[in-house]
């Protein structure tokens, strides 16, 4: 692949990781795992992804069979994806018919060497200030995975972490503002309410409001359902004075 052919294939990938994290996390993992295997060589890739600690682990890729070995590296919490998912940290270029791999993932590693692949790598997913997946790939061997490769997909998955850092971000936004307008939302008809009960009634605005909050606790209901009752004239507390 000549240089300019090569640049253009990496700027078309961030471009792609930069657009739809926001709009469909795993369209995101997807992507990531699909321009890894192209931009680096032979290699295959994996994605590992939980949003959370207590979350299922979503995985993307291609191949079913390389899938089914990410699912199961997954339900052994064993491998390369795992490994770094878990300390945070890369795991390097691997050979898998060596001892280090044989007895760090003695279940993983068989399988792998199975399927035809004989080198592996994982590099963490960062999101924020947490490590939520991984990128693993995974080559025929016996050459070694070049630096210069690795680094281009740290940087492919530092890219999705920061796609998938502003999906969350915006979605705490979201959702701070619902609760925000909920709250002004709430007020505004508990004020409207204390205004008619003291109209009504002639008492303060005070009194009113104190009104509200005993027939809210007595119920047990929402203060804010009270006043919206009394709003749409379909509690009448005149009677309670």
């Amino acid at each position: 692949m000549s240089a300019p052919v090569q640049q253009q294939r990496i700027a078309q990938a961030f471009v792609e990781l930069a657009a739809c994290g926001v709009i469909d996390p795993g369209r995101l993992l997807a992507v990531l795992a699909a321009h890894g295997s192209e931009l680096l060589g032979d290699y295959a890739a994996i994605v590992l992804y939980a949003p959370d600690e207590h979350a299922q682990v979503q995985v993307a890729g291609t191949g079913q069979e390389l899938m089914r070995l990410a699912q199961e590296a997954v339900q052994w919490d064993e491998g390369p994806g795992p490994q770094a998912r878990r300390t945070g940290r890369p795991v390097p270029d691997t050979a898998l018919a060596g001892e280090p791999a044989r007895r760090s993932w003695p279940r993983y590693t068989p399988r792998a060497l199975e399927l035809g692949f004989g080198r592996v790598a994982a590099l963490p997913l960062h999101v924020g200030d947490l490590t939520l997946g991984a990128l693993v790939l995974l080559g025929p061997g016996p050459a070694p995975l070049s630096p210069g490769l690795l680094e281009l997909g740290q940087s492919l998955t530092d890219a999705a972490g920061w796609a998938l850092e502003r999906d969350r971000l915006l979605r705490e936004s979201r959702a701070l503002s619902d609760q925000l307008g909920q709250a002004l939302s709430s007020r505004i008809i508990i004020e409207q309410a204390k205004g008619m009960l003291a109209a009504s009634l002639s008492i303060g605005v005070d009194e009113a409001f104190e009104l509200l909050r005993t027939h809210a606790r007595s119920h047990r209901r929402r203060l804010a359902d009270v006043a919206g009752d009394v709003v749409r004239k379909q509690l009448d507390l005149t009677a309670a004075k």
